[in-house]
């Protein structure tokens, strides 16, 4: 059976992955046997069936409708079923329940029905099932399913963007810890793969890294979007195209009011074939680095020594470094250069005071990412 959709915020890969083929809704309602309404009621749906809409459906259609009565003009329904132009119609729900005065009510071609199918003891034994298979999933696997206020996920789109989540927190909190203002803004921008599938989720898990790394609340992927909105955060979302030869990018990006002469910070990230959340550039500059554990971030002139008078400052306080990856924004004497350099153990802030001596030096931050 060919199956039609209309509905404005699902991605073209949950539609295909739901077995459905998406189009405008004049396309759906001209082409459509049979028209199913399953929307919630918002300012939007409200009386979008109307007498506009019904002209628009194909003659000896039919229509059903099991979610809630103000998506449809009761009148003009009737008269497009007393006309013929519909064939029938089958309802159980009303503007005004119980109906009294509906003139659907009493139409030879209607089957009207009270709404009280999840009454039933066939119903309600489902709705049992129904819930400990949900609970089941989340906690074997952490997919989440009809969440009033997370988008809800097939197990392939969770699959698929689980191990971005972490880099998304990942590069929340980086942003967040690294920069030298506090944001108005924050930029999310996604290439491949992620543009298409889970990106609500994916901002959420920015906001949850950013503000968790500030905050003592405790904030999660379910309520970030509300607490950064009640700080004044604005979030902006972007997709591009694939570049760095990396299929899936995430580029999240703390930014300062408009017109303000405060720096921002951009960073960029991908997952690798071992799932580690990975930086691939700082404001443009290229490195490579895993993001987890204490890092040392610097900021410094690119000039002979650097590296060594870091590594000596680091190993007399006896601090171990794990990895060292640093990025130069040209290949000149003195370029804007950039490392993050990932330590062992317990790292004091009090490491900074020697790092910052060092004449090359702009700035030097420790930043705590977890999974370390």
């Amino acid at each position: 059976m060919r199956v039609l959709a209309f509905d404005p915020y699902i991605s073209e890969a949950a539609a295909r992955e739901a077995e459905v083929e998406l189009a405008p809704l004049e396309r759906l309602l001209a082409e459509s046997d049979f028209v199913s309404l399953h929307a919630a009621l918002s300012p939007a749906t409200q009386n979008m069936i109307n007498s506009a809409t019904l002209a628009q459906m194909k003659r000896g259609a039919r229509l059903i409708n099991a979610a809630r009565g103000e998506l449809m003009e009761e009148a003009a329904l009737a008269g497009a079923l007393k006309s013929g132009h519909l064939a029938g119609a089958a309802v159980d729900v009303f503007v005004e329940e119980p109906p009294k005065n509906s003139p659907l009510v009493g139409l030879p071609n209607v089957i009207a029905t009270p709404h009280v199918a999840g009454s039933t003891e066939e119903a309600q034994e489902e709705v049992g099932t129904l819930i400990e298979q949900q609970v089941r999933d989340f906690l074997a696997d952490g997919i989440i399913r009809n969440a009033v206020n997370l988008p809800a996920l097939s197990a392939e789109q969770y699959r698929r963007v689980r191990p971005y989540l972490e880099l998304a927190e990942r590069l929340g909190s980086f942003v967040s810890q690294a920069a030298n203002t506090r944001p108005a803004r924050i930029r999310v921008r996604y290439a491949g793969e992620l543009a298409e599938a889970g990106t609500h989720l994916l901002k959420s898990a920015v906001l949850a890294g950013l503000l968790n790394a500030v905050l003592d609340e405790k904030v999660n992927v379910v309520n970030a979007a509300a607490v950064a909105a009640g700080r004044g955060l604005t979030v902006e979302e972007e997709t591009r195209r694939r570049e760095h030869g990396f299929p899936n990018t995430l580029e999240v990006a703390a930014l300062p009011e408009p017109g303000s002469r405060a720096e921002g910070l951009t960073a960029e990230g991908t997952v690798l074939h071992d799932t580690s959340p990975r930086i691939l550039q700082i404001d443009g500059i290229s490195l490579e680095a895993q993001l987890e554990g204490t890092i040392l971030y610097l900021r410094n002139r690119d000039l002979p020594g650097v590296i060594g008078q870091v590594g000596s400052v680091l190993g007399e306080q006896g601090v171990n470094i794990a990895t060292f990856a640093l990025g130069r924004r040209e290949a000149v004497r003195g370029a804007e250069a950039v490392a993050l350099i990932r330590l062992d153990g317990n790292v004091p802030e009090s490491i900074l005071a020697p790092i910052r001596k060092i004449a090359a030096v702009t700035q030097a931050k420790l930043l705590h990412l977890g999974g370390g």
